[in-house]
């Protein structure tokens, strides 16, 4: 691998460990019963754009070096369930996390600081950065699977 590969590859699970930990801290301020408004915009915003970097760095690195090295030495290795079960899985999810973030963010910054007083969006913001927190997760442990798998 180039070092230009394991620089962006380095890039998509930095970004992306920095995405999940932002949401994560959002989504323990949202539980709380008085969020903090300034803390919560700063937090959706920076995982928002963690996890849309992530995304890029991480299609780069998919479409230049894995989809032709990686990809075929896996399945060619003794674990070529890890490509098709994680790898699948991974690249499915993280399709859809930026726009779920977007959402997030957008309803954060929307409300302001009536988020305290509408139980009901608190909720749905709480449960959909839990979400986003939980589904990064497992996509990192999804990364490390296949990541164990190349020999």
């Amino acid at each position: 691998m180039s070092e230009l590969m394991k620089f962006w590859l380095v890039v998509h699970v930095v970004l992306g460990v920095l995405g999940v930990a932002a949401f994560y801290l959002a989504w323990m301020w949202l539980l709380k019963e008085r969020p903090n408004a300034s803390g919560l915009r700063k937090a959706s915003l920076k995982g928002t754009i963690f996890l849309i970097l992530s995304w890029l760095a991480g299609g780069y690195y998919y479409a230049a070096y894995y989809g032709g090295a990686v990809k075929s030495a896996i399945k060619a290795g003794p674990n070529p369930w890890a490509h098709a079960v994680f790898m699948e899985a991974k690249e499915h999810i993280f399709l859809f996390l930026p726009f779920l973030a977007v959402v997030l963010t957008v309803v954060i910054f929307s409300s302001g600081e009536d988020l305290s007083e509408n139980r009901a969006l608190k909720s749905a913001a709480a449960a959909l950065a839990g979400t986003l927190a939980i589904l990064g997760i497992i996509i990192t442990l999804a990364g490390t699977v296949v990541s164990g798998s190349v020999r």
